[in-house]
């Protein structure tokens, strides 16, 4: 069984496994960077004893990190995704259903940039296809990301959502 003692940056990236079905108890160091999965037991009996496996544990923990650092903010927001049917991360296009007296239903097009806009919240900007028409509001919505986009700072850490994404 896994259990995150909750200690915030100092247990990032490790977890304790306590199973004593299986004799398992370690301290284990488990990172994904880069597309590629890192992980590493640290078992009390192996190290000495269950502080001295957290120790080991934090200390390969933390040259994993220095060595192969976080995704930047930018790198993280301008990886492609694979529903992503614009060609660039963060725009896409989308059809606003609307109805017409008659009962008929329509939809009105836009393109939309969207951007971390820091404490875990998402900022965005529409443009018009009936304004603009298709290839110009294309243009607008990814010259938009990208001006944006050039604001972000840091890294992209999944257990700190709420670490403001631009600098002051």
């Amino acid at each position: 069984m896994r259990k995150n003692n909750g200690k915030g940056k100092a247990m990032y990236g490790i977890s304790r496994i306590d199973d004593d079905k299986h004799r398992s108890h370690a301290w284990r160091v488990s990172l994904s960077r880069r597309g590629k999965r890192y992980v590493k037991n640290f078992a009390d009996k192996k190290y000495g004893g269950k502080t001295k496996a957290l120790a080991s544990a934090r200390q390969y923990r933390d040259e994993l990190v220095s060595d192969i650092p976080p995704l930047s903010r930018k790198e993280f927001c301008s990886i492609l995704r694979r529903n992503n049917k614009s060609g660039v991360s963060g725009v896409c296009k989308y059809g606003k259903p609307f109805s017409l007296k008659d009962g008929t239903v329509k939809k009105n097009w836009y393109w939309e940039a969207t951007w971390p806009a820091g404490n875990g919240k998402q900022a965005n900007i529409t443009f018009s296809v009936n304004e603009y028409g298709d290839d110009k509001a294309r243009e607008l919505a990814i010259k938009a990301r990208r001006s944006a986009m050039r604001r972000i700072k840091g890294h992209f850490w999944a257990s700190e959502r709420g670490a403001d994404a631009f600098s002051a």
